[in-house]
């Protein structure tokens, strides 16, 4: 599939998508230590406090390397030959110590989580007005205003257009322009909110096929522009699609565009089902967009903001930004150990593994790009266990040989 300024279907072939313009993004968001990763489930919060605006958490401060010293991991001990080692509040990063081991992080640089650029695009057909309208405009205000989100770049899109120029409601050039382009929060916010509480839900269809192919048309030009990012879109709906020729109205056409997103440069398709839709249907389009299946509120839309929490979780947990080396050093990349620490305090190495492929349901890492890794991705099995434990820490360390998946 082509994702250009032409129509793009369900059966052409993967291209380059045209660049639409998507302004409001920021810089990538600073978290935890020099050589060391710290993240938690929902918030990627360190041990030690601190915002998302750029600032390191915690205190990062380099040490000597403490070779064969006496000293334990948060001991220091007898000063060493061992390379230089990143002291993280407070405590020694490394293996060095009593039990003989070479001291890891010989080489290292600060390490980011990918920054997340979210799209919502929201139904706003006749069906949604009342309860559907109330409760999910009110769960997607939360979210944008919730501290939690601080960092997150947001945009908007609505769909039906009330009275398209051309008279087709369902050209997607009429939902490749955001209504609130992409933007950090909370800088954003206002502008979001503003823009939600203008909106009515007073159109005359749902016009599905062509509100996603314009929605993923703006994300994956986005993406292109901002590689490093991970970008996903957030699709709510009440209904089923109609209003498009032919088989656009076609549940299997509209989860190939979602398919042709993802397997072009790995945007994501989340879907809110909201009472009214066929959920079956709606699950199709996720299970085509990379997330398996869609987030259930038909029986009561309160979970909404429920349900927004939950993505931010799952898009945000598990990649990160291969560190920049310091110092001019390149990073042994084939050194790279990635350890977890449980909120109990208890600490295990994640293996690495080969590739996506090579996960299965154990614990697991691997480079987006083995030749040329750009980021380091947890296996579903780790993703989860740092998604459940809202005090997990995760660390990485260059210089280490890695226990191999």
């Amino acid at each position: 599939m082509f994702f250009r300024a032409s129509r793009i279907t369900s059966t052409t072939q993967v291209g380059h998508p045209g660049q639409r313009a998507t302004s409001g993004f920021l810089g990538p968001r600073t978290l935890c230590a020099l050589a060391a990763l710290c993240v938690s489930s929902l918030g990627l919060a360190c041990s030690a406090s601190g915002d998302r605006d750029g600032r390191a958490f915690g205190n990062v401060e380099e040490t000597s390397g403490a070779g064969d010293g006496g000293g334990g991991s948060n001991q220091g001990g007898a000063p060493g030959t061992g390379g230089d080692m990143f002291d993280f509040d407070g405590g020694m990063l490394g293996t060095g110590g009593g039990g003989g081991e070479e001291a890891c992080a010989q080489t290292g640089g600060k390490a980011e989580p990918v920054e997340l650029d979210l799209i919502i695009l929201l139904d706003r057909s006749g069906s949604m007005y009342g309860q559907n309208w109330n409760g999910a405009t009110a769960a997607l205000k939360q979210f944008v205003e919730d501290p939690a989100s601080a960092g997150i770049n947001v945009g908007i899109l609505y769909f039906p257009i009330d009275t398209p120029p051309d008279g087709l409601v369902c050209n997607f050039k009429h939902y490749d322009d955001l209504s609130v382009p992409i933007g950090a929060l909370p800088a954003n916010t206002n502008a979001l909110v503003q823009s939600i509480d203008a909106e009515s839900p007073n159109g005359g269809s749902t016009p599905m096929y062509g509100a996603l192919e314009g929605a993923l048309f703006a994300a994956t030009a986005y993406k292109d522009a901002n590689p490093n990012h991970k970008v996903i879109l957030v699709f709510a709906s009440d209904g089923d699609p109609n209003s498009c020729p032919g088989n656009q109205n076609d549940i299997p056409s509209i989860a190939g565009l979602a398919k042709s997103a993802l397997d072009y440069n790995g945007v994501e398709t989340y879907v809110v089902a909201i009472n009214g839709a066929s959920v079956l249907n709606l699950d199709q389009i996720a299970a085509a967009g990379g997330t398996q299946k869609s987030f259930d509120v038909t029986g009561n839309i309160s979970q909404f903001a429920q349900k927004m929490n939950e993505i931010r979780s799952k898009a945000l947990a598990c990649e990160f930004l291969v560190p920049e080396p310091q110092g001019g050093q390149p990073l042994e990349l084939d050194k790279a150990t990635v350890k977890h620490t449980s909120g109990q305090g208890i600490a295990k190495e994640i293996p690495q593994a080969q590739g996506a492929a090579d996960c299965g349901v154990g614990p697991g890492w691997y480079y987006d790009d083995p030749k040329d890794p750009k980021k380091i991705i947890l296996c579903p099995g780790s993703c989860q266990v740092v998604q459940s434990d809202p005090d997990a820490k995760l660390d990485v360390f260059f210089g280490c040989k890695p226990d191999i998946h």
